[in-house]
């Protein structure tokens, strides 16, 4: 069995630019992977009336699908169709350790480890999946897959799908769980003059290209709005989180409910999560990862 993790995101800075006629935003955002992370484990075997099996296990293993709609699973079936009828199946084990429905990625993250692992397993089969395919794979499953797939610190534009990668970007974040969001109930909720940019992901991205740590300014999130409208009870305990923990700026990430927290290192980071801890938000100190061997 082949296991690899699964990071979740944060969602550093995010601007919404307009909507199309399609009804789809067009979004600008950087997004860095973190080290609270599942696991994913593939084995490749011999193809049978069940393409895909999924397995789980974990502590947020029961606040996801255990079938064919799990990202996962998905991401599986769609790896599988690139190598035809005559292919493998795959078993996926998954351990859930990343909150669903918290603004974290957690089933995308699922969804790029798969292919990730998947892709690896076929190539040492003799089936490799060029990246490129794995890259189209990933946009059909989902906005932020592609860029959890990229790894690292990353520009997503447009859909998610444009990818542009920023190098790493040594971080530590505090992140809390401040409540639940529908993501699409916080875009419906915009109003049209949240729907520009300000220029925070510009500049963040200059910042980090340049070495500079990022300041509470350049982050943050424009989806912020909507998805305080459309979650009363998420608007209340973000306030509250930034009232008992004030000693540094708590920023959404995406549409939440996590929040994320800057700290100059380790040590901040671990009192900031300890201090949310107390004050009733499951907290977790992060660091952000790099980029691992992924398609370009």
């Amino acid at each position: 069995m082949l296991v690899v993790p699964a990071y979740a995101k944060v969602n550093l800075a995010l601007e919404v630019l307009g909507r199309g006629a399609d009804g789809w935003h067009e979004i600008s955002t950087v997004i860095v992977g973190i080290d609270w992370h599942d696991l994913v484990g593939v084995t490749l075997r011999r193809r049978d009336g069940v393409p895909v099996r999924l397995h789980l296990c974990g502590e947020a293993a029961t606040a996801v699908p255990a079938d064919e709609h799990n990202l996962a699973a998905r991401a599986a079936a769609g790896l599988l169709e690139t190598t035809g009828g005559d292919g493998p199946g795959l078993d996926v084990w998954l351990c859930k350790r990343i909150p669903a429905a918290a603004g974290l990625g957690g089933g995308s993250a699922d969804a790029a480890a798969v292919l990730r692992a998947g892709g690896a397993a076929l190539a040492a089969s003799g089936l490799p999946v060029p990246p490129a395919r794995l890259m189209e794979t990933a946009a059909c499953l989902g906005s932020d897959v592609p860029a959890l797939l990229a790894g690292g610190a990353v520009l997503a534009r447009g859909r998610g799908t444009r990818l542009e990668r920023l190098g790493d970007a040594p971080l530590h974040l505090a992140v809390a769980m401040a409540g639940e969001c529908s993501t699409a109930g916080a875009y419906r909720a915009l109003e049209d003059r949240e729907r520009h940019g300000d220029g925070r992901v510009e500049r963040l991205v200059a910042a980090l290209g340049s070495g500079v740590a990022p300041v509470d300014e350049d982050c943050g999130s424009a989806l912020e709005a909507g998805a305080r409208r459309s979650s009363p009870s998420l608007a209340s305990s973000l306030d509250h989180l930034r009232s008992a923990v004030s000693q540094r700026r708590w920023h959404l990430t995406g549409s939440g409910g996590a929040a994320f927290a800057l700290a100059a290192d380790a040590a901040e980071c671990a009192r900031l999560a300890g201090a949310a801890a107390s004050a009733g938000f499951p907290s977790r100190a992060c660091r952000t990862v790099a980029a691992e061997s992924a398609p370009p």
